[in-house]
């Protein structure tokens, strides 16, 4: 079996959830018999899973150390912002097979394990080559089954139509109101597609500043949230996992920095060409930037350049 340890609570964590169920998905399809270990709030936890899944606390180590014992377990992944070091030495000092899924090089892990950065970011950071065999790259993403599927991409259109705004699964800084004011403003005819987190706070704030053509979607399965992005013609999106579904989808984007674990990812976009901004709670000057990116991706020219960079990157298929 091969056990993979994460976390859902509602200050962090849900990101990891959504791209732990897609390495599921993906090693289950390989053959491989898969079962999800969750530290959880209660957060996200009310989703079908299509394998197993074990709530406890393991980064308790007496709860850790009883689980692996009792477990046949091959391989252990972990994707973490929590765990400490301790953790993750008494799993590979147990199974001598540890992947753990890295965003910042956030601490220095078992020697002889591997490092799994799953997108641009680790190619800037100072990994320890001789220590750990390191895994980074576009290639490593790790994308739910709908959008490693084959689908047919809609045309770019010549205006923007329909707007979506995804700030991840808690918005702690409060931005989608503050995205939803500008749009409601500047775009009152056209589409407000608003993804609520399971964690967010501020529906009703939310809700007040829409008008009628903003939609609000809970709850989101994997299939729709992928239909859903090829519906709409931009996206503002946190710099999280939602960027490389996004780019799969083939929706240019302005690219949000909601927190600093975020800043390998939105520099590799940024190099291909994405606008990016500073979500920050000082950022003043943040709706003003967020209009000078709309601005700019109003021009059609200026949307398909940035598709034609996610194909050369080989971030979307290519049409048979």
């Amino acid at each position: 079996m091969i056990a993979i340890f994460t976390e859902s609570l509602s200050s962090t964590g849900l990101g990891h959830l959504g791209r732990c169920t897609a390495l599921a998905e993906i090693l289950i399809e390989s053959g491989q018999k898969v079962e999800l270990i969750l530290h959880s709030d209660g957060t996200g936890t009310d989703k079908v899973f299509d394998f197993p899944v074990e709530i406890i606390d393991w980064k308790n180590s007496d709860l850790l150390s009883g689980f692996l014992d009792k477990n046949e377990i091959q391989l252990a992944v972990v994707d973490s912002y929590l765990a400490e070091k301790n953790t993750y030495e008494i799993i590979y000092q147990k199974l001598k097979k540890l992947i753990s899924i890295d965003d910042t090089n956030r601490i220095s892990y078992p020697a002889g394990s591997t490092i799994l950065n799953p997108g641009f970011g680790g190619q800037y950071l100072s990994y320890d080559t001789k220590r750990n065999l390191i895994l980074t790259g576009a290639e490593y993403v790790l994308l739910r089954k709908p959008f490693r599927e084959k689908f047919a991409l809609p045309e770019i259109k010549p205006e923007i139509e329909s707007v979506l705004i995804t700030m991840g699964g808690s918005d702690l800084l409060n931005l989608t109101p503050k995205i939803l004011e500008i749009l409601v403003k500047r775009y009152p005819d056209k589409s407000k597609e608003i993804v609520v987190g399971p964690a967010f706070h501020n529906i009703d704030t939310i809700k007040s500043i829409s008008d009628e053509k903003t939609v609000l979607h809970q709850g989101l399965s994997a299939e729709s949230m992928r239909d859903l992005m090829l519906s709409v013609d931009l996206a503002i999106t946190a710099g999280g996992q939602t960027t490389y579904e996004l780019a799969r989808c083939g929706v240019p984007m302005i690219i949000i920095k909601t927190i600093d674990n975020q800043e390998g990812n939105v520099r590799g976009f940024n190099e291909l060409g994405m606008p990016i901004i500073s979500g920050y709670k000082n950022n003043f000057k943040f709706p003003d930037q967020l209009s000078e990116k709309l601005t700019g991706l109003e021009l059609y020219e200026q949307r398909k350049i940035q598709r034609d960079r996610f194909l050369k990157e080989g971030l979307i298929f290519k049409s048979d």
